[in-house]
């Protein structure tokens, strides 16, 4: 719609005033001149930013060069062409005073027209959104008739909904995509509402997913309807029962209550799967009967493990985990006392570690083995047995990142044997060089029981206090939930904050 805006003063008709300037006969102007076609309107079409909406007629400044259209109306009745049309003057101003032919009535005040008296400018009419290009206001209001923003509406998110149905939400005059209470255009890889920003963001912890995992790898939520509980009158009795209520190439989400879970499992054929443990609930999964099978298997699939103790298992040959080709992401959880030690990843796996302890007093273990495969540790404490046995080791074919994180080893072998690893921000008892602590050698009183697999600060080097360095993204807690700190600096490392 057109913006049409005059000032009509009280006892003034359109034309009847005397002319101050000599306007030119119709004929005189341009066929493109603003007199010449509907006034005002052909202005504001014309000059749509809005610069030039009045239309002077005759010798008021017009040029042949010039259509007519200017900035400010003008101060003489007689050069002002409102209407435009080719009309003689005195002009039909029936496009301001809703009818009346050539404005000869007195008495025609501006409220009469349905103009504002004193003022410049009037309302933007409109029909429809189509016809509110603002996008400040860009809805219609159809008892005013003019365009606002969403909360000008009656049913503000009804309104943004309407317009865009990815941004279904009005907030303080904006359509966005989200608050913390309408979260509904959340969906998929962005299913979680930062409050912040009013925008979809991608999941980073179990907890922004109700009773439902966090694919920690995509940012996406494991499906609600995929939820099953293991454990004592829960709806599984096994962890093998759970998992394999599962088909191939599906999601879900294994809630594992309190138990001593003693069997062996694996999860392959594409499946993605979390271990979740009860709230407030300590289970724990070993193996120690069952030869040469590591407590938990990951092939071709994707597991989260969050909060597991994985202990026991007394098979020499094998780890508690063993991630072959597929990928694990373990938080909170403990991997300890396994006489095959505590985690191997190989064949291009992909392995990520958070506040977790691993490894124990075993001899002649490693406590991590990355071979031809990917490893990341966050704030992870590893440690190792006498003998042959290091915190992590691995071949040419891996890439390792350490950060804020201890190793430490009961052997005289290096706690630490993998060239290519990039460490920063971790303490060892050798100097690892850049941003790490060299603590010297290791000693049981830093922790709580380290032959039992409880790798708790004890008595602490003054040295770790400070060694780590939390950074935005880094887990807001430590391995018992209590808080790391909640902007850059300095920090314990390890999984425990003491």
């Amino acid at each position: 719609m057109i913006r049409v805006t005059a000032i009509v003063s009280t006892g003034f008709a359109l034309g009847i005033g005397l002319a101050s300037c000599a306007p030119q006969p119709e004929e005189a102007l341009r066929d493109d001149h603003c007199a010449n076609q509907n006034g005002d309107a052909w202005c504001a079409e014309r000059h749509a930013d809005g610069s030039r909406p009045f239309c002077a007629r005759g010798s008021c400044g017009d040029t042949p060069e010039h259509d007519g259209c200017v900035e400010a109306r003008p101060e003489d009745d007689a050069c002002y062409s409102p209407c435009g049309g080719g009309l003689s003057l005195p002009e039909d101003a029936s496009c301001l005073d809703g009818g009346t032919n050539g404005g000869t009535e007195t008495g025609t005040t501006g409220s009469e027209t349905g103009i504002d008296e004193g003022s410049t400018t009037g309302p933007i009419p409109c029909e429809g959104n189509d016809d509110c290009p603002d996008s400040a206001a860009p809805f219609c209001e159809p008892a005013s008739g003019e365009c606002v923003p969403c909360e000008g509406t009656d049913d503000p998110d009804m309104a943004c909904a309407s317009l865009d149905p990815s941004r279904p939400v009005c907030v303080e005059s904006s359509c966005v995509q989200c608050t913390a209470e309408v979260s509904s255009a959340c969906t998929g890889d962005t299913p979680v509402c930062d409050d912040a920003t009013n925008t979809c963001v991608a999941c980073t912890d179990h907890d922004e997913c109700g009773e439902a995992a966090c694919n920690l790898y995509t940012g996406a939520c494991l499906p609600a309807d995929g939820v099953v509980h293991v454990g004592p009158g829960q709806d599984f009795t096994t962890l093998a029962g759970a998992v394999g209520s599962f088909g191939p190439g599906t999601e879900g989400t294994i809630i594992v209550h309190e138990n001593d879970y003693i069997e062996a499992v694996t999860v392959d054929e594409q499946r993605v799967l979390a271990f979740l443990v009860a709230a407030g609930d300590q289970p724990s999964w070993d193996t120690p009967g069952i030869a040469t099978a590591p407590q938990l298997t990951v092939g071709d699939a994707t597991v989260l493990i969050d909060g597991l103790t994985l202990a026991g298992n007394g098979a020499t040959s094998s780890p508690g985990v063993l991630v072959d080709g597929g990928r694990a992401w373990v938080d909170r959880s403990r991997i300890t006392t396994n006489a095959g030690g505590a985690i191997v990843a190989q064949a291009g796996a992909e392995l990520t570690t958070r506040n977790c302890f691993l490894g124990g007093d075993v001899n002649d273990r490693d406590a991590v083995t990355v071979a031809g495969a990917t490893a990341s540790m966050l704030y992870t404490t590893l440690g190792s047995g006498f003998g042959a046995a290091s915190a992590l080791t691995c071949d040419g074919g891996s890439t390792v990142t350490i950060r804020n994180s201890i190793l430490a080893t009961r052997s005289s072998d290096p706690e630490l044997q993998c060239g290519g690893a990039t460490v920063d921000d971790s303490a060892a008892e050798a100097d690892l060089g850049g941003t790490n602590t060299a603590l010297g050698p290791m000693s049981l009183a830093w922790f709580t029981d380290f032959a039992g697999g409880d790798f708790h600060l004890s008595l602490v080097p003054a040295a770790l206090i400070n060694a780590g360095v939390w950074r935005q993204g880094d887990p807001s807690v430590d391995i018992d939930g209590d808080l790391r700190p909640d902007t850059e600096d300095a920090d314990v490392p390890g999984a425990d904050v003491p």
